[in-house]
């Protein structure tokens, strides 16, 4: 009898414990969403390289954590060839058009597998003039300010402020630009130096407009910011992408003497 009234009270414990933490929880399940894990991981971007005069496609494959050279990848009509590594890519001067719609289709006929999906080629868009500076002349403390025109069908915008032939280490700066900053935005001074010093030199201003986000390629010249989206692929690993690469600008920093 004592044992059954012990399991009784245990019982009714239990009971009142689990009333209490759902009503806590305002009558949801707690469950936490995983993240799924799929056998395939996707990462490509098409894009329009006003900076060097290309437009490119390349896409890097997995399967199971394995670079696989074995997918069929086509890029709207272009079917890309696998370079070996898991990287396939194409490139000339002209591929797709600005504001362009373009279907991806990555597949594995070995593995019953394909995946689709839809980015549009954002629209021309360039630097109009950079201000607060006299001539592009960047001296120490100045704020060098970026006027651009707007990009159809971008999702964001970054920029990446690069110190050619970079040996002397200047920080330069490369960031996601706010919504309030569009088509005005400021080059930070500290971009020009080191922990310490100012760094003249010739600095090449790279401004990019994406659709959906963005990843790097081998002929890249910049660098990618933090917090551009990832994770966009139903039924995959990875992240899909398309830009544009405005024409490349420049500013030289010079020491007063």
């Amino acid at each position: 009898m004592r044992k059954n009234s012990f399991m009784k009270k245990s019982l009714v414990f239990l009971l009142l414990f689990s009333l209490v933490l759902f009503f806590y929880c305002g009558g949801e399940r707690t469950t936490r969403p995983t993240k799924p894990e799929y056998k395939f991981t996707i990462n490509g971007v098409v894009v329009k390289d006003l900076s060097i005069g290309k437009d490119i496609a390349y896409f890097t494959i997995l399967r199971d954590s394995v670079a696989f050279d074995s997918a069929l990848v086509k890029v709207g009509s272009d079917t890309l060839e696998s370079e070996g590594g898991g990287a396939y890519s194409k490139e000339a001067s002209y591929l797709f058009d600005f504001e362009g719609a373009i279907t991806i289709t990555v597949s594995s006929a070995e593995d019953n597998f394909v995946v689709n999906f839809n980015v549009i080629i954002p629209g021309f868009f360039r630097i109009t003039d950079i201000t607060d500076v006299v001539d592009r002349e960047v001296h120490s403390g100045d704020v060098p300010r970026i006027l651009f025109t707007s990009s159809a069908n971008a999702s964001g915008y970054f920029i990446s402020v690069i110190k050619r032939n970079n040996t002397e280490g200047a920080k330069g700066h490369t960031a996601l630009i706010p919504w309030s900053d569009i088509g005005n935005y400021s080059i930070p001074a500290d971009a020009f130096r080191d922990r310490v010093d100012f760094i003249e030199g010739t600095y090449l201003i790279y401004l990019i407009a994406y659709n959906k986000s963005f990843v790097a390629y081998p002929s890249m010249e910049f660098e990618l910011p933090d917090g551009l989206p990832e994770g966009n692929i139903s039924g995959a690993n990875g992240t899909i992408g398309a830009g544009v690469v405005a024409p490349l600008d420049s500013v030289e920093a010079v020491v007063v003497k």
